[in-house]
């Protein structure tokens, strides 16, 4: 009896300490489980024109993909649905720093609104580091906070400034700084430049120097576009996969523009556009 039970113990032991040595390297249902016992706030959310919708999150929500842990920017939704995919949202910092990328896990919030303007306010804490995933390493080790980034979103109609007040890095010596602006790569497909013509995306591009470059979703008819003062490197990108990593099944779902600041301002600023044609 003991011969016939032991292969199947053994298999069950196996599977249970293969998930749980996943959700230590790469945590993902640990969220989504918390998220049905505590009760999480909700997003701040502001209106846009022809049906969007931004949402800003306190926590790390929405919990996707390899990212499932860490704070997210700005998610577009459309009648309720979001749009984000597996993309970090529009306007999220990343920081550089001693030969590694720097996320946050952590955030305070506000709203602010006067009249026709909302101005969403995100402070991110960089408590995050990322590693390779070699074991038994985990993705992203929590840390001591190494510094922070406040961010102003200005929302008014269908555009977005963004002021980002770089101070609280002051005592970081960082390389440089990304601001993250992607949403999903299964609905955004292909970009654009000034002019409006097509740039196919592969992974990531090499740098676009152009003061605007935009992101189109032809099934939705949403293009968003990114614009500065040539401030930064653009890199245009999107990647849609799904493969099977040592510690599991891996899906990527991303596209957008992620803009590099390599010198050190005490703020940078730049604008987020959304428009949304009607399909004939």
């Amino acid at each position: 009896m003991l011969k016939k039970v032991l292969p199947k113990v053994l298999i069950f032991v196996t599977i249970i300490a293969f998930v749980a040595y996943k959700e230590y390297a790469a945590p993902y249902w640990r969220y989504h489980i918390k998220e049905i016992y505590s009760k999480s706030k909700p997003p701040l959310r502001v209106a846009l024109e022809n049906g969007l919708e931004i949402e800003m999150y306190p926590g790390a929500q929405p919990h996707v993909g390899k990212i499932a842990g860490l704070q997210k920017g700005l998610i577009l939704t459309q009648y309720g649905k979001p749009l984000v995919g597996e993309g970090y949202g529009f306007g999220l910092p990343l920081v550089v720093a001693n030969g590694a990328s720097w996320l946050a896990s952590q955030s305070k919030t506000g709203k602010f609104v006067h009249g026709d303007t909302t101005i969403l306010s995100k402070e991110y804490i960089f408590d995050t580091r990322e590693n390779d995933v070699q074991f038994p390493r985990r993705r992203y080790e929590k840390t001591r906070p190494i510094g922070t980034i406040r961010v102003d979103y200005l929302i008014y109609k269908n555009t977005i400034e963004v002021t980002a007040d770089l101070k609280g890095l002051v005592e970081v010596n960082y390389d440089y700084v990304y601001f993250m602006n992607e949403q999903s790569g299964r609905d955004f497909r292909y970009g654009l430049n000034a002019l409006g013509q097509k740039i196919d995306l592969i992974q990531w591009q090499t740098p676009v120097p152009m003061a605007m470059l935009g992101v189109h979703a032809p099934r939705l008819g949403i293009t968003f576009w990114i614009k500065d003062n040539m401030e930064t490197l653009k890199y245009l990108g999107r990647e849609t996969l799904a493969r099977w990593h040592w510690y599991g099944h891996v899906s990527t779902n991303w596209a957008g523009c992620d803009l590099r600041l390599d010198k050190k301002f005490s703020t940078y600023k730049y604008q987020i556009s959304i428009e949304k044609k009607s399909r004939k």
